[in-house]
């Protein structure tokens, strides 16, 4: 930034009024659309920027930012999204920017359309969203649009909503690169199983894309034509894994890759190796300390993730560039997918994790 870059001087550069450059730098409007890009062009040459940081302490004026999102429980997904939540929360402390979280738990739907109206009656300027119940989201946001209160979705997209910005990995190709990897090495013959929690399908829509995208690989891409089994829970906590997990390989012996669309790797893990199940490729989702373990012992093969810090930062920082320093954001983020193995594990790992 020029520090000696002053108003005045954009002013006669563009050859237009003082005013006609206040208006264009505090997004009043009111200026032709030629006029603002050619201000604009001139800020971003000089890199000018407002003093945010004065501006808004000489105001004393606050926002709010109301966050919803689910509890964690463990050092889990949600947890690394609420640690990303938490940090960019005290850099905005100085800019008079206050965030209060609203946690609900992953399994109580009912939970989370009360503290969706608790936000609503809060005077907040704008809320970032994890929208784990589809069903419940899309009318909150329904109120929220209703309201004039600009919102960021994180972890999956709410399809019509108007969201500011979307945040999330896109679930359909990690369905198809998971896919991709849990095939490398399987004879032409082998056979594979994919576990999923069904007493919430209706409402983690976006977890069944990683089903759909694994489907359409093998019916539209792969060499070979896999048989694809499915073990259905139809509770929250996996209850009985266990022995579901026996059964069906019993039953289907060519059975030698598992695929499991959500973070519980781990507990196929813990099943395979306590029973001294060997010669299973087995793959799953999120870099969370229990995953890590079995990947490191060479029970789970590969971990597809990104880095869930990030959707909670860049959801905040884009209601505070929107509200605050009024700039324009893009629609949709779409998270990188990174693949660890046991090999390249050390470099993502967390500092706190030591394993």
């Amino acid at each position: 930034m020029n520090p000696k870059i002053r108003l005045i001087d954009i002013a006669k550069k563009a050859n237009v009024s003082l005013g006609t450059v206040d208006r264009v730098v505090n997004n009043r409007g009111n200026v032709a659309t030629k006029t603002e890009k050619k201000i604009r062009d001139i800020m971003s040459e000089f890199d000018y920027q407002t003093n945010l940081m004065a501006s808004s302490l000489s105001s004393k004026k606050r926002s709010i930012f109301a966050v919803l999102v689910p509890k964690p429980q463990g050092e889990d997904y949600w947890y690394k999204i609420l640690s990303g939540i938490e940090k960019t929360e005290k850099a905005f402390m100085q800019f008079g920017v206050e965030i209060k979280k609203f946690l609900y738990y992953q399994d109580d739907n009912i939970q989370f359309t009360k503290l969706a109206s608790q936000i609503l009656k809060t005077r907040c300027e704008g809320v970032l969203l994890a929208p784990l119940f589809h069903k419940e989201a899309k009318g909150f946001v329904h109120d929220l649009e209703k309201e004039n209160i600009p919102y960021v979705v994180i972890d999956s997209p709410i399809e019509g909503s108007r969201a500011l910005c979307s945040i999330s990995q896109d679930y359909f190709q990690s369905g198809v690169l998971a896919a991709k990897l849990i095939d490398y090495g399987l004879d032409k013959n082998d056979e594979l199983l994919s576990i999923s929690n069904i007493m919430f399908a209706d409402y983690f829509e976006h977890i069944q894309e990683r089903l759909n995208g694994l489907r359409y690989f093998f019916e539209t891409q792969a060499l070979n034509k896999r048989i694809i089994h499915s073990l259905e829970i139809v509770n929250p906590k996996f209850e009985k894994l266990d022995v579901l997990l026996k059964e069906k390989l019993l039953q289907f012996p060519k059975i030698k890759g598992i695929f499991i669309d959500n973070s519980k790797a781990h507990w196929v893990g813990r099943i395979l190796s306590e029973n001294n199940i060997s010669k299973l490729k087995l793959i799953g989702f999120d870099l969370i300390e229990q995953n890590v373990r079995y990947l490191q012992n060479g029970i789970i093969d590969f971990i597809l993730f990104d880095y869930a810090e990030n959707q909670g930062e860049q959801g905040l920082q884009i209601l505070f560039d929107h509200i605050v320093k009024k700039k324009t954001i893009v629609k949709r983020i779409k998270m990188p997918i990174y693949i660890i193995t046991k090999e390249n594990l050390e470099g993502f790992l967390p500092d706190h994790l030591d394993i």
